[in-house]
């Protein structure tokens, strides 16, 4: 498309209207239609490329505004997503994985009043019957952290470090393997912060699976 005639359409069409559009598609057509992240790391999963609009879109109406049309989508691709890692992780290790969302601490989940991969993880939940075991508490953000949007990749690990601890008494996690939710891969701290506290409980694998990159 001409860059005048996206910018015209950017300024006719308002960013709830082309949403809009996105929801009102078959998942399967959404799916076909949206760019994919060139992402490629063994044993992590991201579905769509960042850098276009219409993945924005919906993943800050999934993150900021918690719309639940755009929450259902986004779950519906990340079931088909989880059913792809879990597979590989089923096939080489014998067993189905457990899926964690990236936790918020509780001073950042008050300020928002949920967390959107927590949401995005109970929507997954309910798309397979319950058939997909999902923990919710036993990975847990200790510790507020500074917001990562303007940090050097050096920073954001400097960060996140030692921020996340697992409370797992009952030693659920054990030698499981793990598939860990996060809406966006960027540097990928995060995941790692998150892997290694989980490592350190003694999970035996852990994957992650994001919406986009």
């Amino acid at each position: 498309m001409l860059p005048l005639l996206q910018k015209l359409l950017d300024i006719l069409v308002p960013e709830e209207g082309r949403l809009g559009k996105l929801l009102s598609l078959e998942p399967a057509l959404a799916y076909r239609l949206l760019p994919k992240s060139n992402l490629n790391q063994r044993g992590i999963l991201a579905l769509f490329d960042y850098q276009n609009k219409m993945v924005r879109l919906l993943v800050r109406a999934v993150k900021f505004k918690n719309n639940p049309q755009a929450r259902r989508l986004a779950a519906d691709f990340l079931y088909e997503g989880f059913v792809d890692l879990a597979s590989d992780t089923s096939l080489f290790e014998g067993s189905t994985p457990i899926l964690i969302p990236v936790p918020m601490s509780k001073g950042e989940k008050k300020s928002r009043g949920y967390n959107q991969c927590e949401e995005l993880a109970r929507e997954i939940q309910k798309i397979s019957g319950d058939q997909i075991q999902v923990e919710y508490n036993l990975l847990q953000k200790i510790r507020n952290t500074d917001r990562q949007v303007h940090l050097t990749k050096e920073e954001r690990i400097k960060n996140l470090k030692n921020c996340m601890q697992v409370f797992d008494p009952e030693g659920i996690l054990k030698n499981k393997n793990i598939i860990l939710l996060d809406d966006i891969h960027t540097t990928g701290s995060t995941f790692l912060e998150a892997r290694r506290a989980l490592l350190a409980a003694y999970a035996h694998s852990v994957s992650g699976l994001f919406l986009a990159h």
